[in-house]
C-alpha cells in the first residue's frame, strides 16, 4: 500500500516539528559555512539581527521575500539585544519574544504547497534558490528566524563539510557553526563586582606584554561602574572602559581587551560601539581613539 503525502522540503518538516513539540533547539547541517559580507565567518546573531538582515536583502531571495511578507511589518530590533539596558532584561525580552510571536499568521503565505502558514506547517526552503547558493544562506537564515519567532530558543547552522562538526559545536564553548537565537546566548552590558575576576583573566596578558596599562585590583574595583563587558553563556569575553571627564566634558576609552579565543570575531568593535553610543548620549567627546584600539577585536 502506498500512501501518497504532499511533497514537503526537509526544511519545512523539521521547523514544523520543532515548532510543534516546543523544540529548545533546531540543528541544521548545511554544505558551507555562512559568512558576512567581508568573507569572515558569522558565528553568532540574535534574531534581531538575522530578521533585520533577511529585511534588508528580501529582494535578493524568494524565500526571504516569503519570510518578510509572512511577518508583514513587525519589527524585533525595538528589544535591542545589543542595548545595554536591554541585556539586563533577557529573560523579559524572552518572554516577549516567545508571547508575542506565534507560528500562526492571519496572513498566511503560500510555500511550496500553496497551504499558506500555520503553526501546523513549517517554513519551506528548496528549488533552483537552494540549489544555485546565489544568495549564500540567506533562506536558511530565514528559517532560523522564523522558529525562533516561533519560540525555538536556539538554531544552530553547521558546515557539514567539517569533519565532527557536530560534536565541535555541542561540546566547544565558542562552537563551530552560526547560531541564530532568541535568548541572550551572548551580549553586552555594564559590568558588575561580580565581573572583576574575569576582567582580570582578560587583560592579564595584555598587561603583562606591556599593550595594556597595569591596574590593581582596588583601582578595577573603583572603576568597575565604567566598564563594558561582552559576555557568552555566562563568560566574560570581552571588556572596554569609559573614563570620563565632566569637567571637560569628555571621555577616554581604555582597556578594551578580547579572550583570545574569541578575537577576529568583532567583539571589540561592538563593545567600541556600545561606548560610542553611551559617549553621544552622555554628550561626552572621545579622546585617544587610536588604531591599538582594534588590534584585539
Amino acid at each position: 500500500i502506498f500512501l501518497c503525502l504532499p511533497k514537503f522540503s526537509t526544511y519545512e518538516v523539521a521547523t514544523a516539528c520543532a515548532l510543534a513539540i516546543g523544540a529548545d533547539k533546531l540543528i541544521c547541517i548545511i554544505d558551507g559555512p555562512i559568512l558576512d559580507e567581508n568573507g569572515c565567518h558569522i558565528s553568532f546573531l540574535p534574531v534581531q539581527e538575522a530578521d533585520m538582515l533577511i529585511r534588508q536583502r528580501a529582494e535578493q531571495s524568494e524565500i526571504a521575500a516569503k519570510y518578510v511578507k509572512a511577518f508583514a511589518e513587525e519589527d524585533l530590533t525595538c528589544l535591542g539585544h545589543n542595548d545595554f539596558i536591554a541585556a539586563a532584561h533577557s529573560s523579559q525580552n524572552r518572554q516577549t519574544l516567545n508571547g508575542a510571536h506565534n507560528p500562526t499568521f492571519q496572513n498566511g503565505v503560500g510555500f511550496d504547497n500553496g497551504n499558506g502558514l500555520s503553526g501546523e506547517q513549517g517554513f519551506a526552503i528548496g528549488g533552483q534558490e537552494r540549489l544555485s547558493r546565489l544568495n549564500g544562506y540567506l533562506s536558511e537564515l530565514a528559517a532560523a528566524a522564523f522558529v525562533c519567532r516561533g519560540g525555538v530558543r536556539r538554531v544552530h547552522l553547521l558546515d557539514g563539510t567539517i569533519g565532527g562538526v557536530l560534536l565541535l559545536e555541542l561540546f566547544k564553548r565558542d562552537g563551530m557553526g552560526t547560531m541564530v537565537a532568541s535568548d541572550l546566548y551572548e551580549g553586552a552590558r555594564m559590568a558588575k563586582v561580580t565581573d572583576l575576576a574575569g576582567i582580570k583573566q582578560i587583560i592579564k596578558p595584555l598587561e603583562e606584554s606591556g599593550t595594556l596599562v597595569h591596574r590593581t585590583d582596588d583601582e578595577l574595583l573603583k572603576a568597575i561602574d565604567s566598564f563594558a563587558v561582552m559576555e557568552r553563556e555566562g563568560q566574560i569575553i570581552a571588556c572596554a572602559a569609559l573614563f570620563p571627564f565632566f569637567k571637560e566634558k569628555c571621555g577616554e576609552v581604555a582597556c578594551i581587551a578580547v579572550s583570545p579565543e574569541c578575537r577576529g570575531q568583532g567583539q571589540g568593535d561592538k563593545l567600541l560601539g556600545m561606548i560610542l553610543k553611551i559617549s553621544i548620549f552622555t554628550a561626552y567627546v572621545i579622546l585617544d581613539m587610536i588604531v591599538l584600539c582594534y588590534l584585539f577585536c
